[in-house]
């Protein structure tokens, strides 16, 4: 079945764009910086950037484009890894379950930023408890930091002990925390009501193609960048903010003897860029032939990075100010994840003059971010459905319908009472250690497998130029060990998961790693199956057929001719 192509090539960047800047950009990338060092985090992760993130995006983007199909059947190109495929679509969905009650939580957020009084800022609401501390209080003490129930050290305070308004809002308001796993309580209505609304926005953004997504895609994009940048300006003009700006770039350069931050940051530089989770190749099958993969590649990953680093100026600017207020240092606001996002930002903007207006700019900026990292997902799914269903079903409404219905069945788990404990289970083990698995081999079966003459020919039939001896480089001898390295080390630091103070029991890790395994197993499952049922009598012949091109691996019919399948050739390599 044909697929559609983008309108003008700028759709497809700038969906990109949006898919590789994402909220991650606003809650992970301040906290590894916080975390290692400030500036010197930046140096490690450009340099990872350069000599990982760019060769690997190029690799997705190429075969993607060639194939001119979804994140399944672009691994026509050696058959028996189709598995990769699979275990990437089954990451996606994993995190497109939890990342659409992400988007839900930012809205109810937007919603009570409206309110005259944000609950946040004070202690006089029916949820607060007697140990409650407001942002008043908070601003009228210094240098003793309240014991909190998450450990988010955002309470710089005085000789008290309670939990602040943001913390309690979060956990007694939005949320309604159980104590535990064993104890998922009732469903949150109000949040299952954000749900549906996430839902049905989801929904009209991509029922009708990306000649649509891909124009709505410059609003999502284009808003963050005005709103950040209007952050950025604001937090210059309040005092402290050159303190915040200072702890930022000022590298501490002894924290590079660490292995630790190198691997985070090429952890980050990677994860941020989408790597090994289908939705690159599928958006690039979108493309039109001609394209230049390599151009793209390397522009999207440089202004993937400059995001990251304006992000962090605008970020530390306001914590700066923050930090001036409370009298304490910037290292006080140290926090991640989910208490960065929905403890410490609302801290920080009830700090703020007018504040909120800042909370609706914030949370407003999340859920553009929100958006653009949601409908590649969503998109990579529905393509990877296509490819295996097309003969059941020829429209696209019913698969993106059954994806959108899937995604929110599921989501109900996570705005239960318990749903915190869950979604932190799920984002704990959804990636890992299965993307940088699927990540390894992608390298090692398209530069090795298929091999780089192969992909060359590939690219002189698409848009004219031969692949730079660079690119080759880093597919078959930098890319492929760099992430073996970050995989071992990510199994070596492993450590069972929790949230605050609440240790996961051992029959909740034993879920997680069913989670992790269920997109992992599918790669030697498939593989099996595709040699055993070769024609061939010998299993070396079996084998060596199953990682060919088969009939069905071939670009799309040009303007003069078609582009001949590649199953004629033999195994080779650079």
């Amino acid at each position: 079945m044909p697929r559609e192509h983008w309108s003008h090539q700028l759709d497809y960047f700038v969906s990109l764009l949006g898919l590789s800047v994402g909220s991650g950009t606003f809650i992970k990338f301040p906290f590894y910086c916080m975390r290692n060092g400030g500036g010197a985090f930046l140096i490690p992760f450009l340099f990872f950037t350069m000599i990982g993130a760019i060769p690997c995006v190029f690799l997705e983007m190429t075969i993607g484009q060639y194939s001119q199909s979804g994140p399944i059947n672009v691994w026509n190109l050696c058959p028996s890894f189709k598995g990769l495929g699979v275990g990437a679509v089954i990451c996606v969905w994993f995190f497109h379950s939890y990342y659409n009650v992400i988007f839900s939580w930012f809205m109810y957020y937007l919603f009570y930023s409206f309110s005259e009084i944000l609950p946040w800022d004070n202690c006089n609401n029916t949820w607060n408890t007697p140990t409650c501390i407001s942002n008043k209080d908070l601003r009228s003490f210094t240098n003793v930091t309240i014991p909190s129930y998450n450990a988010s050290a955002t309470g710089i305070t005085a000789n008290i002990t309670g939990v602040t308004a943001a913390e309690e809002f979060w956990r007694n308001k939005v949320l309604e925390m159980s104590d535990g796993l064993d104890n998922l309580g009732g469903v949150r209505w109000h949040l299952v009501g954000c749900l549906v609304i996430t839902h049905v926005i989801l929904f009209l953004w991509i029922f009708n193609g990306i000649k649509v997504s891909g124009k709505l895609a410059y609003v999502t994009v284009a808003l963050p960048y005005i709103l950040i940048t209007v952050f950025l300006i604001r937090g210059c003009l309040l005092p402290g903010s050159a303190d915040g700006i200072y702890y930022y770039i000022y590298p501490k350069f002894e924290r590079l003897t660490e292995p630790k931050i190198w691997i985070q940051a090429c952890s980050y530089a990677l994860h941020s860029m989408a790597i090994a989770s289908g939705c690159i190749t599928s958006m690039s099958g979108h493309n039109k032939m001609k394209n230049n993969c390599f151009s793209h590649a390397v522009w999207l990953c440089l202004a993937d990075s400059l995001s990251s680093i304006l992000t962090g100026f605008a970020f530390f600017t306001i914590v700066g100010h923050v930090a001036y207020m409370r009298g304490v240092n910037v290292d006080a606001f140290e926090s991640s994840g989910y208490n960065l996002a929905f403890i410490v930002y609302p801290e920080m903007l009830a700090s703020l003059p007018f504040p909120q207006s800042w909370s609706v700019l914030t949370f407003v900026t999340l859920m553009m971010l929100g958006i653009d990292s949601m409908v590649p997902g969503i998109e990579a799914i529905t393509a990877a459905l296509e490819d295996v269903f097309t003969q059941l079903f020829k429209k696209r409404l019913f698969f993106t319908c059954a994806v959108l219905l899937s995604t929110f069945l599921f989501a109900l788990l996570y705005v239960s009472q318990g749903g915190i404990y869950v979604v932190t289970l799920v984002d704990w083990f959804a990636y890992f250690p299965s993307s940088a698995v699927i990540a390894v081999l992608e390298c090692m079966v398209v530069g090795w497998f298929y091999g780089t003459e192969r992909l060359q020919e590939n690219i002189r039939m698409m848009w004219g130029k031969k692949m730079p001896r660079v690119m080759v480089i880093g597919l078959k001898f930098v890319c492929p060990p760099l992430l073996l390295v970050t995989f071992c080390y990510s199994l070596y630091s492993y450590r069972p998961p929790k949230y605050g103070d609440y240790i996961y029991p051992a029959w909740a890790t034993g879920v997680g790693w069913m989670i992790s395994l269920a997109s992992i197993l599918p790669i030697p499952i498939i593989w099996l199956w595709t040699v055993i049922n070769r024609n061939e009598t010998s299993l070396k012949e079996k084998i060596k057929r199953s990682m060919e091109p088969n009939e069905y691996w071939s670009g799309a019919t040009g303007t003069e001719g078609v582009l001949h399948p590649m199953a004629g050739h033999e195994l080779t390599s650079f």
